[in-house]
């Protein structure tokens, strides 16, 4: 089906990027807005741009040559086929077919509802979402980051579990800026004036049992069930603390979450070796080209902050006060 026979279609400007959603479905537009909000400024016709179409058919014909696994998860396989330059799968039932040199993706499903809303919204959209931006020098990072007033920014990264979205929801509550809680974008010097920087993106967050636990606040929010098929109940940062997103800082320390809830919090730093180490396993191995320059982006962030792993233990907002110490540490070290 053609995108132009889409009755539905938004835009977003997403960093100097037009994302380009079209859909039949209401409820894939709702749920695409909630995470792509932040974005509604206006379009500039000059700016690369983007699209994601949702469709109840896979495009055709099926990609050449054997493919390359790139992202696997208990729910399927997505691989990359180097001859068409593509990235294609099967995650949760819902089908990805990304054109990363074109700027297209096709995201395919029988019936966008429940789980395959879910999947096809989120970590479908997500990881071609993340390929697309990378085409265009923007070099997606798995980790949370807020920052303080002056643009001092932290990252929180590490795998999902470790618990970065708890502790950016105890640094927001404390009163830093939110930029992502999962996803953010790197922009590298030689792409403008001045350091690398972090690019947000204010996705919804996820609210679950646990973090509800540890913020009695947000305890009525997360009390009511996630919709149907989600595994959490979602919610924008602003509806939580009151407070707008921004949209990117210049990044001064990287910290590793670590869930002890039975110990003391704790900071301890760590060798920019180990934290490239930690970080390399989620950039995706695609085109050759790309994936140097994203790697490269992150070596360029390595020299740039200092690393530490913090123990985020029953007591959170010692946790997010040592942290926030640590960006204030390294601001005051900045001045001449």
């Amino acid at each position: 089906m053609s995108a132009l026979t889409k009755t539905l279609c938004r835009s977003y400007s997403m960093h100097g990027v037009t994302v380009e959603v079209l859909a039949d479905e209401p409820e894939v537009m709702q749920a695409m807005d909630v995470r792509l909000r932040g974005f509604t400024g206006a379009v500039n016709p000059a700016d690369p741009s983007l699209r994601f179409e949702f469709v109840s058919t896979p495009p055709s014909p099926p990609p050449r040559g054997a493919g390359r696994p790139v992202y696997e998860t208990p729910h399927g396989t997505l691989d990359y086929f180097t001859d068409d330059d593509l990235l294609s799968g099967d995650l949760g039932g819902v089908a990805l077919h990304c054109q990363p040199g074109h700027g297209r993706t096709v995201i395919a499903a029988p019936a966008f509802q429940g789980k395959a809303l879910y999947f096809a919204t989120h970590p479908v959209a997500t990881v071609a979402l993340m390929e697309l931006m990378e085409r265009c020098g923007r070099f997606s990072l798995h980790a949370g980051c807020l920052a303080e007033a002056d643009g001092s920014g932290v990252l929180l990264a590490g795998p999902s579990g470790a618990g970065k979205s708890t502790l950016t929801l105890a640094l927001a509550r404390a009163g830093l800026w939110f930029l992502g809680d999962d996803v953010v974008f790197l922009k590298p010097a030689a792409e403008g004036p001045g350091p690398l920087r972090v690019l947000g993106f204010a996705d919804a967050i996820g609210l679950g049992s646990f973090a509800a636990s540890r913020f009695a606040e947000l305890a009525s929010m997360a009390a009511a069930p996630p919709a149907p098929g989600f595994p959490k109940r979602l919610h924008r940062c602003e509806e939580l603390f009151g407070r707008p997103s921004v949209l990117g800082c210049t990044p001064r320390v990287i910290v590793f979450p670590e869930v002890a809830p039975d110990l003391p919090s704790e900071v301890a730093p760590i060798e920019r070796g180990e934290a490239l180490l930690r970080l390399v396993p989620d950039v995706l191995l695609t085109q050759a080209e790309s994936t140097r320059a994203h790697l490269a982006a992150i070596a360029e962030l390595l020299t740039q902050v200092r690393c530490y792993t913090v123990r985020s233990g029953h007591d959170l907002e010692r946790a997010a006060q040592l942290v926030r110490a640590l960006v204030r540490e390294d601001h005051t070290a900045q001045k001449p």
